[in-house]
């Protein structure tokens, strides 16, 4: 059975992919390089924790820049 994206697990890529040496993690995303690279065979349950730490991380990062 193929995986399936629900709304709730439906990729973050914005399609400014740039990683961040400092961070490690892609600028326009928040996602770390494995789970960009993983994300198409991540089960939505894994999906969705990397999306409420993406919603963290963005979180913080913007939160730091102010």
């Amino acid at each position: 059975m193929q995986n399936q994206q629900t709304p709730e697990t439906v990729s973050p890529c914005n399609g400014k992919c740039v990683m961040d040496s400092k961070t490690n993690l892609c600028s326009g995303c928040f996602r770390t390089i494995e789970e960009i690279i993983g994300w198409i065979s991540f089960s939505d349950k894994q999906k969705f924790e990397i999306l409420t730490s993406v919603a963290e991380r963005k979180r913080k990062l913007l939160h730091s820049r102010n």
